[in-house]
């Protein structure tokens, strides 16, 4: 990812409603001293970038894309937990929810060059019933 030869993707709801409707946040990610587990927002972590648009605001949430410039675990994950907008049923950065059982976050596309062929390759998957339902049922 670093090389930008393989990209990334994203949908995630978030709660809220956000003020930038697209936006790249540029915040350097390191593991939170008190866990193994969770990260957070440091000046000292690693250099963190990920892009996002909203696509679609519901009354409480926004449906998002994601992409990604970098990859450090739970990017997406504290990035938008750290602007305030914590993806819905993120139970580490947020907290759980009743209208989904498991981080609405979904890898929808990624894209590559093949490494025998060179071929460009992309790979898009559908959105998961659960993430589906969350949304119409808003």
């Amino acid at each position: 990812m670093n090389n930008h030869t393989f990209k990334k993707s994203y949908i995630a709801i978030v709660n809220d409603i956000l003020d930038k409707k697209h936006d790249i946040i540029n915040a350097p990610i390191a593991r939170n001293e008190n866990s193994i587990i969770e990260r957070c927002v440091r000046k000292d972590g690693d250099i963190a970038i990920t892009e996002y648009y909203v696509i679609k605001e519901f009354d409480s949430m926004s449906l998002l894309y994601i992409s990604l410039q970098t990859g450090r675990t739970h990017q997406i994950r504290v990035h938008m937990a750290h602007i305030g907008h914590p993806i819905v049923g993120d139970s580490l950065y947020g907290t759980n929810s009743k209208l989904i059982n498991r981080q609405a976050l979904h890898s929808c596309k990624v894209s590559f060059s093949h490494p025998i062929t060179k071929k460009h390759m992309n790979i898009e998957a559908n959105l998961p019933t659960d993430i589906l339902n969350l949304m119409q049922n808003r």
